[in-house]
């Protein structure tokens, strides 16, 4: 009922509470980004109205070169509010006002959007070091030091193997923001003064803590050990658990954990030592417990088990360069536990870093409420006591404390039970979410069943929480559970984004998506963040996928890496390993693709599914298969499941596709839904069993719960290219209009009687057929389409399956261009056309027309040739090539007919005029057109232009019968001012802008396909593309040799077009080479991989 009436009240209510006291997000915009992608700023956790950040200007960014950077702050990105003001370094901006004239520099800047004024303080950009250690490439960044803006840290460990020039030293430098620009060196070590553009710095072999202040050129080389962990027992010897290094560049720390099930020879003690970069080259130990000096290589420290409570817990302190170590007793996990939550679930404290065994919260309660202190939140060890606001608790599980409601700050000591609440009235309330995934906040129980986050123990403003969303949600944030109506809006938060500041506003409800997130949500702004967590990946929607471990469909895309190692230690043959998802209704495919140089039978995988994301422990939803090669065992699932498995060994490594069926476990996949999910590999290379394992997010944890698989969320359904064919007419390509992305279409002339399919992506793996003319629901897997002679207009629809021929006679407004074996050369004899058509209809002016205007066409494998011959007594040029003397050409290379030129539908318009000065002009929001070759000759009576255009400039893959939308038209100036009309062949005065009133060209003769990149086998399994997704360089790597030498490579489209082409040469077999994609739009790319003979590979790529 609870939920239904919040759903009343959104819909009654359009309230919006926008009085807030703070601003929004603050950011710079300027000359620097050209203002355009704002540079943000950082708030102050404890005053929201305090902004800050660190920029860098340079003379290259003053781009009206008035020797200052111009620019200004602005709220939520936007110029409604924006700040400005002539003044520098300091001052209080205005809104509206001027730029704030910056010289180029680094500065810290902070700004007060209470009172506007602002702060340039300069300092330097990003410090790092470079050197032998790196190879003098890819800098080592060092860390701001809070304390001076100058001084900046890092840990660095340079070998002796890093010493390329054997001087005995490894040489490094210091220089600013990646760039030899301002560099910083001298001779001396390990402190010393650095000048700029001083001599490199000689570095013995070691690990050392470095510091460097920026403003004074000094450095400072502290040596000290490498990363330092604890290893025993408690871990089984493997998986080290890491220490933290202190203040003192020597000394760490670390919380340890001891439970019962760790002392497995039941001696009430639990052996450990510490060692080094996990490593058993130094290790420290010692007989002596709690405190002692361990020496390399000395026994195990024999660590005391405590007989109360569930957990034995100590502070262990460990310095490397003298081997002193001590194991502080210390109390398990404290909360606090009562009647404001039922006496169920724990409100987390925080261990205070001095002593480990005081611990303290700032926390709510609306009302009163008695409650208890316990440890590791269980009854073993409870404390409480009559005595308020302090009192000393019973161990022994004494009479519950009488809190008063209100705000405190809360302190407790485990030794000394003594317990304190001191009242607290300048922070907010507890912050809890509400929505979808928790029934708004009611249950149905007697407390709001909200999901709180934990404040933090320094900044009482500032709550955060880690969170498996099993699915997607819509939500808001709200203060001490109060209940979802206008009258406590200013207690409330939505918003419209995953991070903004938020919004007292009703109608602005948070919209997250299942995964796991860290939650962060600051009372004081109202600013909030959800960061996804871990690994995720999206598995496209399909029609199917034939299981036979060759990874040929082009649905694939193999590029998430299974890289993480959790088990045993790797060999030299470290295996590359790469995987893929796709999903329908039946069932989620798995496909796996390893290079591995030791293939044998126990090469081994395992897959993990959380199908209901419950994150705990296996339930009837949750599936773990293992496959040893074709061996396979269900660990855990439903009795019976029915999997599929395809397992393929090649020269260089294994492929495998899984086929997992949904029914079985319960699940119902969706677009937008969402599984917990996960591999794991193990290589093999003895025979023997996997020497280490790999994981693609878990863990070895993933054998006893779902708790750290990651997230597989449910695409949508890619049709991809769609074709009519058969073995005669081959792959004749549908294009989809840009407004109908499911609706296909092309014009095509079947010269017999023929049987044919609707089919995807040119493989017979998913074609749509139905016993059915000239219209009819064509389904997967049907029977052959019984096609008749004639001309159509071709729709099919790959959702539906609905298709329709509708008659569609050439008339006047086709023009055949005719097949030729022998290509034409463009020199401006046009002899080898048949100038059959013409350009007589006024489209634009009055005339009279006094030019003539005959052309024809002619077509191969990999080019239309256009020759026009135009009868003109005055021929001139005055301006703008649409004003001169002319021929247009106009293309809508899909035929979609949907009226605007667009790249996306790869239509253009060309010109070529009198000029002799220009070149063929090209459309700028057209298709580009990189393939081309045109002449232009004046002759006795007039000019003739000859025109090569590549197919793969739209895409287009010829054929007899095939068409493409076209129109010519002629621009006539004969009186010195311009165009004086123009005519045309087919359409009228908009050609230039409307692409449904072309005509077409067919083409005649010829074959009907030509043997392309479309036609041959697929060998997907030989590449490997990566990145993937993109948005820059994209590496094409060759697996076997299959693909040796010359390639040709191809990306097109989802429709089919090709956007971009190159030719490489290999090395050799198992070679990489980059494209660049930053041309390419967002959205599903196809790259063909083609060798000389023939051989193609696609692998689908995905721009972001």
């Amino acid at each position: 009922m609870r939920k239904k009436l919040l759903i009343v009240a959104l819909l009654a209510f359009i309230f919006s509470f926008q009085g807030m006291s703070q601003c929004g997000q603050v950011s710079l915009i300027g000359e620097f980004n050209e203002w355009n992608g704002d540079h943000n700023m950082t708030r102050n956790m404890d005053n929201p109205d305090l902004w800050w950040t660190y920029l860098t200007v340079t003379a290259a960014d003053d781009t009206d070169t008035s020797g200052f950077v111009d620019l200004k702050f602005r709220e939520n990105h936007d110029w409604t509010v924006n700040w400005g003001s002539a003044d520098f370094p300091s001052g209080t901006g205005e809104v509206g006002g001027s730029n704030i004239p910056v010289p180029p520099g680094t500065y810290k800047i902070t700004f007060n959007c209470a009172t506007a004024e602002y702060n340039f303080s300069e300092t330097c950009g990003q410090i790092s070091l470079i050197g032998e250690f790196n190879g003098w490439a890819g800098d080592l960044n060092m860390t701001r030091m809070s304390s001076d803006d100058n001084r900046w840290q890092v840990m660095i460990t340079v070998k002796e193997s890093d010493d390329t020039d054997t001087s005995g030293f490894v040489d490094l430098k210091f220089r600013e923001n990646a760039d030899w620009t301002n560099n910083w060196g001298d001779l001396a070590f390990p402190v010393g003064i650095g000048t700029l553009g001083g001599p490199n710095i000689p570095v013995p072999a070691g690990s050392y803590r470095v510091i460097f202040n920026c403003a004074t050129g000094e450095y400072d080389f502290v040596e000290t050990c490498g990363e330092i962990s604890m290893i025993g027992e408690f871990n089984a010897w493997s998986g080290d658990l890491l220490m933290t290094r202190g203040a003192a560049v020597n000394t760490w720390s670390v919380l340890l954990t001891l439970t019962a099930e760790m002392d497995e020879n039941g001696n009430d003690t639990i052996e450990v030592k510490f060692r080094e970069n996990a490593d058993w080259t130094n290790n420290w130990g010692d007989v002596a417990f709690p405190s002692g000096v361990g020496t390399n290589g000395g026994p195990n420290i024999p660590v005391l088990m405590d007989e109360i409570g569930i957990t034995t817990d100590y502070l262990v302190t460990f310095n490397c360069a003298t081997g002193e170590y001590n194991f502080e007793a210390a109390s398990g996990s404290i909360g606090i536990i009562g009647a404001f939550n039922g006496w169920n679930g724990d409100l987390p404290m925080n261990r205070d870093a001095n002593d480990p065994n005081l611990w303290t919260v700032t926390a709510s309660w609306s009302a009163d409420s008695e409650v208890k202190f316990r440890e590791n939140a269980d009854w073993t060890m409870a404390w409480g006591n009559t005595g308020w606001p302090s009192g000393v608790g019973e161990s022994d599980n004494g009479p519950n404390i009488p809190l008063v409601a209100g705000t405190y700050d809360v302190t407790f000591n485990a030794v000394t039970a003594e317990y304190n609440f001191v009242e607290n009235a300048t922070v907010c309330g507890e912050i809890g979410m509400v929505g979808d995934f928790n029934s708004w906040g009611d249950d149905g129980g007697d407390f709001p069943s909200d999901l709180y986050l934990v404040r933090d123990a320094d900044h009482p403003s500032q709550f955060s929480l880690e969170y498996n969303f099993t699915s997607s949600t819509k939500m808001y944030f709200r203060e001490n559970a109060v209940d979802i109506t206008p009258g406590n809006i200013d207690m409330i938060w939505g918003g419209t984004s995953l991070c903004q500041t938020g919004v007292h506003d009703l109608t602005q409800q948070i919209d997250v998506s299942g995964g796991k997130y860290m939650i962060t949500f600051n009372c004081l702004s109202g600013d909030y963040c959800f960061q996804r967590l871990g690994n995720a990946v999206i598995a496209p929607k399909v029609f199917d996928i034939t299981v036979d471990g060759i990874l040929n469909e082009s649905d694939w895309t193999i590029d998430e890496p299974i890289s993480k190692i959790i088990e045993g230690e790797a060999s030299d043959d470290l295996n590359e390993a790469y995987f893929g998802v796709v999903y329908n209704a039946d069932k989620l495919y798995v496909g796996l693709q390893v290079t591995d140089a030791i293939l044998t039978l126990g090469e081994e995988g395992e897959i993990f599914i959380d199908g209901n994301k419950s994150g705990g422990a296996y339930d009837e939803y949750d599936l773990h298969l293992k496959f040893v090669g074709t061996q396979v065992t269900v660990v855990h699932g439903p009795e019976g499941y029915e999997y599929e498995l395809g397992f393929v060994p090649g020269a260089t490594g294994y492929t495998v596709e899984l086929g997992l069926p949904w029914d079985a476990l319960g699940i119902t996949a969706e677009e937008g839904g969402q599984i917990g999910f996960d591999i794991i590999l193990g290589d093999d290379d003895t025979n023997e069993g996997a020497s280490y394992k790999m994981a693609w997010n878990g863990g070895l944890e993933n054998y006893e719960n779902t708790s750290s698989f990651g997230d597989l969320s449910f695409g949508v359904l890619s049709c991809g290219c769609i074709s009519i064919y058969n073995s005669t007419i081959g792959d004749v390509k549908l294009r989809t209009p840009a407004e109908t992305p499911t609706t296909y279409v092309a014009t095509y002339e079947l010269f017999n009687n023929e049987n044919f399919v609707f089919r995807k992506d040119g493989q017979s793996a998913v074609s749509w057929g139905a016993d059915a003319w000239p219209s009819g629901t064509a389904t997967v897997g049907g029977p052959v389409v019984p096609g008749e002679s004639g001309r159509y207009r071709v729709t099919f629809d790959c959702l539906t399956g609905d298709y329709s021929f509708v008659e569609w006679a050439a008339g006047d407004s086709t023009a055949m261009a005719d097949y030729t074996d022998t290509e034409p050369t463009i020199d401006g004899d046009l002899s080898e056309y048949n100038l059959q058509y013409g350009s007589d209809k006024l489209a634009v002016g009055t005339g009279p027309i006094n030019n003539t205007v005959s052309w024809g066409m002619k077509w191969d494998a990999n080019n239309l040739y256009v020759g026009v011959k135009v009868v003109d007594a005055v021929v001139e040029f005055t301006g703008n090539p649409w004003d001169n003397d002319a021929i247009e050409f106009y293309f809508d290379g899909d035929n979609s007919k949907d009226g605007t030129y667009s790249a996306g539908s790869f239509d253009t318009q060309l010109i070529v005029d009198a000029d002799p000065a220009d070149t063929l002009w090209i459309k700028a929001d057209g298709v580009p057109i990189t393939n081309h070759y045109t002449i232009y000759e004046v002759t006795s009576d007039g000019y003739v232009i000859e025109m090569r255009l590549g197919w793969d400039n739209f895409g287009f893959a010829p054929g007899k019968g095939r068409t493409m939308g076209f129109s010519l038209s002629n621009n006539d100036s004969d009186l010195g001012v311009g165009r004086d009309y123009q005519t045309t062949w087919h359409g009228n005065g908009n050609n230039w802008s409307d692409t449904k009133v072309l005509g077409e060209i067919q083409l005649a003769g010829g074959p009907f396909f030509v043997d392309g990149v479309d036609e041959h086998v697929l060998y997907n399994a030989n590449v490997m593309i990566f990145p993937n997704p993109a948005s820059g360089y994209v590496n094409i790597r060759t697996i076997g040799e299959v693909f040796d030498g010359d390639i040709s490579i191809f990306v097109a489209d989802i429709t089919g077009r090709i956007v971009l082409n190159t030719e490489e040469s290999l090395s050799g077999p198992n070679s990489t080479v980059q494209i660049n994609t930053n041309q390419l739009t967002k959205g599903i790319y196809f790259v063909n991989v083609m060798g000389t003979d023939g051989k193609r590979a696609v692998k689908k790529l995905i721009i972001h």
